[in-house]
């Protein structure tokens, strides 16, 4: 085996860098992803551009699957490619060639981690709070107590027709005739059970009834999603814009077209997520109100503006950032297998599977529409 090593960097001769058409394609690059991304937004909001629900149903089902093709087949084989060039140290081609696969499964790791630790149904599962337990034992004292003063009445006299009563606790119950004296130790288990009975299932009662979150919480999850799918996009355009910076030629050409098919697509999939957040409930004042109001929007032209970004910070260094250098191989694959990892998750778990393979997709999703 050589023990020599490819030089990193360009090999071709470099071609005359063409400015005016690297600021053209910028702003071609922030119109698309601009208004792709804010398309759905705008159409839920302006009457004559109302998109119909199955075409934004389509929008959102399509988008989930370019995101998946995003994270399968662009970042993930680039993230390799990148990282096992011959020209970088032994460490990446032959002491650990999986460190692509590492990263990304590291990412996924650290995702999960962060929607299980900021997700708002974890206040579902969580145990009755102390004020909660208080008024369960209360309550529990108290039947008790009716229960035990039941059972001294009934050791009054027979009487030969039944009666009804009421306990101190307000609760009213019924005496069973107790003609034969020696049946009373019959009766006493039933009535100490029906007694004991309610404070049990009050008792219980939290534990048996389902928890459904609310609608705020449903929000939030969804918010939730919608940013960690964005994160998982944003991560990776930066570079994207960056790499289009430094293009030249035939290769800028080519490059450019294809980003912008690409923004076009991850922008309608990412804007139709977004539309999808119902507004918030309750809005107890005007500024919060249009804080939430703003939310979409901003996200919008998060999404927009990062890829120009990243073309801006390309053409300003296009003299010291070279992405065929070891500095940007390294740069760039490692980016790419995080993105891979984040967009793996948020499309297969938060997207996918939410809305094809839970409960509440069977009750939504029938006949053609799955």
């Amino acid at each position: 085996m050589s023990s020599t090593r490819p030089t990193c960097g360009s090999n071709r001769p470099a071609e005359p860098y063409n400015l005016p058409l690297h600021i053209g394609g910028l702003f071609i690059i922030l119109t698309v992803s601009a208004t792709a991304c804010a398309l759905p937004l705008i159409a839920l909001r302006v009457p004559f551009l109302r998109i119909p629900s199955s075409a934004l149903f389509g929008f959102r089902h399509f988008g989930t699957g370019v995101l998946i093709a995003t994270a399968f087949v662009h970042l993930f084989p680039t993230a390799f490619i990148n990282l096992t060039d011959p020209c970088l140290p032994e460490f990446f081609t032959e002491t650990y060639p999986a460190f692509a696969g590492a990263v990304a499964l590291a990412a996924v790791f650290v995702i999960t981690i962060v929607e299980m630790v900021f997700s708002p149904g974890r206040s579902l599962c969580s145990g009755p709070s102390q004020a909660e337990v208080g008024a369960m034992e209360a309550a529990t004292a108290r039947d008790a107590g009716s229960a035990a003063e039941m059972d001294e009445d009934e050791i009054t006299p027979a009487q030969t027709t039944p009666q009804f009563g009421r306990t101190r606790s307000g609760r009213t119950h019924r005496r069973p005739s107790l003609l034969p004296t020696n049946n009373t130790a019959t009766h006493e288990p039933k009535a100490d059970e029906e007694a004991i009975r309610p404070s049990s299932h009050s008792a219980t009662s939290s534990e048996t009834v389902p928890l459904k979150p609310t609608p705020e919480q449903e929000r939030q999850k969804l918010i939730l999603q919608a940013t960690l799918l964005e994160l998982g996009i944003l991560f990776h355009s930066l570079f994207i814009g960056m790499a289009l910076a430094v293009a030249t030629g035939h290769d800028q050409i080519v490059l450019l077209i294809a980003i912008t098919f690409h923004q076009t697509f991850e922008g309608l999939a990412l804007g139709s997520r977004i539309a999808s957040i119902p507004p918030s409930p309750s809005s107890p004042s005007t500024s919060s109100a249009s804080l939430s109001g703003l939310r979409p929007w901003i996200m919008a032209a998060l999404y927009g503006c990062t890829t120009p970004l990243g073309m801006a910070v390309g053409i300003g260094t296009r003299e010291l950032y070279d992405p065929s250098g070891a500095f940007g191989l390294v740069l760039v694959g490692t980016t790419n297998a995080v993105s891979s990892g984040l967009l793996t998750y948020t499309s297969l778990v938060d997207l996918l599977s939410e809305d094809f393979l839970t409960d509440a997709s069977w009750r939504v999703l029938r006949g053609r529409r799955r």
